[in-house]
């Protein structure tokens, strides 16, 4: 029965995230909630016939601070749902983002600020969970053993170790360093093995790290007990420092060690910098997670990559296995947000401050120090770059490089960027984000391994692209079509296109001007190309025709009528004005391809867009009914719409970059509002995620250069501010 009820607890926790930190808690079934506690009594029912934690301590099987702990927490559950239950006029069990602000005040949270109210509030609520979680399981596990525990501690002296041993079975084997592995387990052999040597409370991990094995139940209690010696002696400890980056040197098995010594409350204290995260509530729309369980999972993703043999892991498999420090990519993602316990704005910059305070600690040579903080520092850097900056301009890649410094830094911070996505919540990833990443990582790498000679080989490859391209090229294209091409285009279309796409290229275009002979009236229509991408989630759009004002925004309006979610998308304007627009797409509601209905949908929206039939595309889009994620914000708060313009992140164009809540025709809004301003789009980046668009456009003036005028700034920002709010009336 008990070894039954232990599986079915462990079925029931991995159906709630296998976490009390869930941003959304189940109280009654998920982990650390109501369940967790009924079902320990009832296990001590069946096994000792007790009826009560009293009883329980009476039976020496929890201490009274854990029993005070226990009755504290479910007594704080049970108020909890209780509330829940007066607010919802009904039996709830899920504590809900929209429910949390309410219950929260009327169970005494006051703050001013709702964020703060909500925070406090919900970090008590994971405390608790918590700490119901960690004992109900520890005790399960304890109850689960036979023969029954005859006393605590419970602690194996060498001499009973071979009477609990079946008969003709082996002896166990002699003790290590005051433990016993038996069992897949180990033991202490002794009440007094931490007290007589303190450094073994780090040791110990290291021994179930190189054996494979777990803490047996006992020792895990032993080792909470005991963290009074994690003083300031043992921390400055040089043999204590040796065996903790040993435990972060063994790539692969780093987690499941980090997350055991959390449980027992041990790496908070041997690093109380990462201490301060214990369930501290991410006020942020897109973490799912506490800041210390978002820290464990990003370890868990790390270890996946080690050896990873199925996408997306594998592809940086090889970055990993290359690390010669890996120990500094651990330890970079245990700091990399410990900031946010006490940062109220810029968060990266006090981690590195803490991070600093931990290296001197550790003793880390300057080197790896200097290392250790541009990893913190820049770990929000290589998503931003790759996912908001157009990969395509040599200028982006130079600067992005620049902060890099080295090839070293490069890998460790695409695996940080990797993994710290992977952890902060299972719907952020997709195909996409991943080519982008990649594509940065294999762009900057080349530039820093090859500086001049990149670019050289840069400005080389055009001409090396024409050849190919005149070798590729069917007979119906002629010399003089793609003499015209590579004449009309832009060096950075060159740069990102290969052989076989710029052949593509010119036969859309071909047929485009074919188009332009034929007897019927075929001049403003477009020539429309798909290609699926079916491995990376994503249609691919090719769109020809003549360039006019607003093309851009009725090409966006048409897709978003036909369904379809625009990823990012790339401009080129020939100086013959024919435009190769191309949209990277997805269904806006499944993520999938998009299907033949909505391809449909899309030419015949955009071929009347195009030949001059009046489209209310603001109708056709609300028609749609997609339901985008609500911005993931408490209730009473709104994300706040930040636009900002930038000259320095390309060489000769503008970017305007805008985050805000995303809303049903938002793309639409956008790019209509940048013609209104007599902006030319020749880029874009569009990210949605939970509810929040942050979205990148390069612009520029239609007389060809960046927006400089200060007051053209305040312009652009005032007119893009005032059509995004009157979306919301």
């Amino acid at each position: 029965y008990l070894a039954q009820r232990v599986a079915d607890q462990a079925a029931r926790r991995a159906r709630f995230g296998n976490s009390a930190s869930m941003q959304e808690p189940n109280l009654k079934s998920g982990c650390g909630g109501l369940r967790d506690y009924q079902n320990l009594l009832w296990m001590a029912f069946f096994k000792y016939r007790t009826r009560s934690l009293k009883e329980l301590q009476a039976h020496d099987l929890i201490s009274a601070a854990e029993r005070k702990q226990l009755e504290a927490a479910y007594d704080f559950l049970l108020r909890v749902r209780t509330e829940m239950h007066y607010h919802a006029n009904r039996a709830l069990d899920v504590l809900g983002k929209n429910l949390q602000p309410a219950v929260a005040y009327h169970l005494g949270y006051r703050e001013r600020s709702p964020s703060k109210r909500i925070e406090e509030f919900m970090r008590e609520v994971y405390i608790h969970a918590r700490g119901i979680l960690l004992i109900t399981r520890t005790l399960e596990q304890r109850l689960a053993l036979l023969p029954p525990p005859p006393r605590r501690p419970g602690f194996l002296p060498v001499g009973r170790l071979a009477s609990l041993l079946p008969a003709g079975r082996k002896p166990a084997p002699k003790p290590v360093d005051g433990f016993q592995f038996l069992d897949g387990e180990i033991h202490p052999t002794s009440s007094r093995v931490f007290r007589d040597h303190p450094r073994r409370l780090l040791r110990v991990f290291l021994y179930a790290q190189q054996r494979g094995l777990r803490l047996h139940p006992d020792l895990a209690q032993l080792i909470r007990n005991q963290l009074s010696l994690v003083d300031r002696a043992f921390l400055a400890d040089q043999h204590a420092r040796e065996t903790f980056l040993a435990i972060l040197g063994q790539r692969g098995s780093v987690a499941p060690i980090l997350r055991a010594m959390h449980e027992v409350d041990l790496l908070g204290k041997y690093l109380p910098e990462f201490g301060k995260l214990t369930c501290l509530v991410q006020h942020e729309f897109y973490h799912q997670y506490t800041a210390d369980e978002h820290t464990l999972m990003c370890l868990e993703q790390l270890d996946r990559v080690w050896e990873a043999s199925a996408p997306p892991h594998a592809a940086y498999a090889p970055i990993f296995q290359k690390l010669e420090r890996p120990y500094l990519l651990y330890l970079a993602l245990l700091l990399h947000d410990v900031g946010k316990a006490d940062a109220h704005g810029n968060h990266a910059a006090a981690s590195c401050a803490l991070a600093a305070r931990t290296a001197r600690r550790l003793q880390l040579d300057d080197e790896a120090a200097q290392t250790l903080l541009l990893v913190i520092e820049h770990h929000l850097l290589m998503a931003s770059v790759s996912q908001r900056r157009d990969l395509d301009d040599p200028a982006v890649i130079r600067q992005f490089a620049d902060k890099v410094q080295n090839p070293e830094n490069l890998a460790l911070l695409t695996l940080h960027t990797f993994v710290d996505a992977q952890a902060t919540s299972d719907k952020l990833w997709n195909g996409f984000k991943d080519l982008l990443l990649n594509s940065l990582h294999h762009k900057a790498l080349q530039f820093l391994t090859g500086g001049d000679d990149y670019l050289r080989a840069e400005k080389k490859r055009r001409a090396n692209l024409l050849l190919e391209v005149r070798r590729r090229a069917p007979a119906r294209l002629s010399e003089e079509e793609l003499q015209a091409h590579f004449a009309s285009l832009p060096e950075r279309y060159f740069q990102i296109h290969s052989p076989r796409q710029v052949v593509a290229d010119l036969e859309l275009a071909h047929r485009f001007l074919r188009l332009q002979v034929s007897e019927e009236d075929h001049a403003l229509a477009p020539v429309v190309h798909w290609h699926n991408e079916p491995d990376r989630g994503y249609n691919v759009v090719k769109v020809c025709t003549w360039d006019r004002a607003g093309l851009f925004c009725k090409i966006a309006g048409s897709l978003s009528a036909a369904g379809l979610n625009i990823l990012s998308a790339q401009i080129f304007t020939r100086a013959d004005d024919i435009v190769l627009d191309t949209f990277y797409v997805a269904d806006a509601v499944t993520g999938n391809l998009a299907d033949l209905d909505q391809r449909d949908r899309f030419a015949s929206v955009l071929h009347r867009a195009l030949t001059g039939e009046e489209v209310d595309f603001r109708a056709l889009i609300g028609r749609q009914q997609i339901t985008r994620p609500l911005y993931q914000a408490y209730l009473g708060e709104r994300m706040a719409t930040q636009i900002h313009l930038d000259n320095e992140a390309s060489e000769n164009r503008t970017l305007i970059e805008i985050e805000t809540e995303d809303r049903i025709g938002l793309l639409y809004t956008i790019s209509q509002a940048l013609t209104e301003l007599r902006l030319d789009i020749s880029a874009a980046k569009i990210c949605t995620e939970r509810g929040a668009a942050l979205d990148s456009f390069y612009v520029r003036e239609l007389s060809g250069g960046k927006v400089l005028a200060p007051e053209r700034h305040r312009a652009i920002e005032h007119h893009l501010r005032h059509a995004i709010q009157a979306l919301d009336l």
